[in-house]
């Protein structure tokens, strides 16, 4: 009865380890990506396309824009 608690106990730690190692993205042989993508947007000043998470968000006029750097912010305020 012990043997069949144990080997249960390993069969449920050695199944939570391949869940886990799923989830993460490991031994996906280089063919998926690991991790969420970040969205693109679209500079309006100089049109160049940045990961949302990289881009520098402002309000022009009570509308967010986001800018691939600070002079592209200043450019875009110049024109309004």
């Amino acid at each position: 009865m012990l043997k069949l608690l144990f080997f249960g106990a390993l069969a449920y730690f050695v199944f939570r380890f391949v869940q886990k190692v799923r989830l993460s993205g490991g031994g996906n042989n280089g063919n998926a990506r690991s991790g969420p993508v970040d969205e693109m947007v679209q500079d309006p000043n100089c049109l160049t396309y940045i990961p949302k998470g990289n881009a520098i968000r402002k309000s022009v006029n009570g509308e967010t824009h986001f800018f691939c750097s600070q002079k592209c912010v200043d450019e875009f305020r110049n024109k309004k």
